[in-house]
């Protein structure tokens, strides 16, 4: 606990940016999912938005919430990152809610978290995958505000 702690609160009083990204993967990357259109995120959206948000602002951490902590700790390699300590997804939203700005994967975790957020917000544009099942039953005009940046 005392880990968790000190991590928290050097992470959340550091003086720093705090970018924090939500990297869904979990269930939709089974073929179930695939086949209907949920997109998912790969390693290049996580880089190429690490800079956007690099070219707007100094000094930025990027905190990492996912539901697989574990590969994206193997996967997510930058070192301005910091990964969530925490086991549950009630800790993980309220971090999530507490950086100044957020990156959007995929799934509502991370819109809700972005939503209450009052940061800049950008968005994976590849959710739902353009010409798929899912992308005709979502309205992505209302799904994503107009304020928050689709990104490919």
């Amino acid at each position: 606990m005392r880990i968790v702690l000190t991590t928290l609160l050097t992470v959340l009083f550091s003086g720093r940016t705090k970018v924090c990204l939500h990297y869904r993967r979990g269930d939709f990357l089974t073929g179930k999912h695939q086949l209907e259109g949920f997109g998912v995120a790969d390693l290049t959206y996580v880089s190429n938005t690490f800079s956007l948000y690099r070219s707007w602002f100094r000094n930025v951490t990027f905190v990492v919430v996912s539901d697989n902590i574990k590969w994206c700790k193997q996967n997510v390699k930058d070192p301005d990152v910091v990964f969530s300590p925490f086991t549950n997804a009630f800790d993980d939203f309220a971090l999530l809610t507490s950086c100044d700005h957020v990156i959007v994967t995929s799934g509502t975790f991370g819109w809700w978290g972005a939503w209450l957020s009052s940061g800049k917000t950008v968005y994976f544009s590849g959710y739902p995958r353009p010409n798929s099942k899912l992308s005709g039953r979502i309205n992505t005009t209302d799904y994503y505000p107009g304020s928050w940046i689709g990104f490919p």
